[in-house]
């Protein structure tokens, strides 16, 4: 995969006694859109913090975009803001409007006048259908309507790689779809994307590829219609009779 954009080299992380992740080898091409899907406790979230150096990894390499991220010649700022990262709690600003949200890192870090970053803001809000709620607060939205302005914040720094952890595990049943909507829209886009989720459905229709972990490890990688019809190790054949039957 030579125009991988992202690259695991037998990447290790500990925590205390605990094996997050075995000599961990993973590489992404640009614009692939890749699920990573297992039980509880398989390192996937570890995973995918490790790529946004939101992780210091114990051994190996992570490089993103040419870069490695653990080197100290790295600026870790500008790697960030090509790396988009959605988390399952959404960790917007509650003392600042829904516009302010994103403004703010745009204004920050890639020192937009405000003017500039307002509009930019208000653009992606209309995007994801929130315009009426610019100047409302985080208190006002529901689960779904935060983790669309947490997508429009990481969106709002131009990122070519979008990271989301469990980004609908938070959300009532019925907020869901309109998250995974806007994800399937982003997909078309170009991005490469690496969606940590228990949603099959979703994992089946939008990947190029599903990875499946276990005890920090990857046990097992495919496309869709393969993994899904002919898993080829027990372990994934466990898991997903366990979350395809429920």
């Amino acid at each position: 995969m030579d125009d991988a954009i992202i690259r695991m080299i037998d990447v290790e992380k500990h925590y205390g006694d605990f094996h997050a992740l075995k000599s961990v080898n993973f590489k992404i091409a640009k614009g692939e859109i890749v699920v990573v899907c297992g039980p509880s406790g398989s390192g996937k979230s570890t995973l995918i913090r490790c790529i946004n150096r939101l992780e210091d990894i114990d051994g190996g390499k992570i490089i993103v975009d040419g870069f490695d991220i653990y080197s100290k010649k790295t600026n870790l700022n500008e790697i960030r803001a090509e790396t988009g990262m959605v988390f399952q709690h959404f960790n917007l600003f509650p003392h600042l409007t829904i516009l302010e949200n994103i403004s703010i890192a745009q204004r920050k870090v890639k020192k937009y006048p405000r003017a500039k970053a307002d509009a930019e803001s208000m653009r992606l809000l209309e995007k994801m259908g929130l315009a009426h709620k610019a100047h409302g607060y985080p208190t006002e939205l529901s689960g779904g309507q935060k983790q669309r302005v947490a997508i429009a914040r990481s969106l709002a720094m131009k990122p070519k790689i979008m990271l989301f952890d469990e980004p609908t595990s938070a959300l009532d049943p019925e907020m869901i779809g309109g998250v995974l909507d806007v994800i399937r829209e982003l997909a078309k886009e170009n991005f490469t994307i690496v969606c940590v989720t228990h949603e099959m459905g979703f994992a089946k229709e939008v990947s190029d590829r599903v990875v499946f972990m276990d005890h920090g490890e990857i046990v097992e990688e495919g496309a869709p219609k393969d993994f899904f019809k002919f898993p080829s190790t027990q372990r994934a054949q466990r898991f997903l009779q366990e979350v395809l039957s429920h």
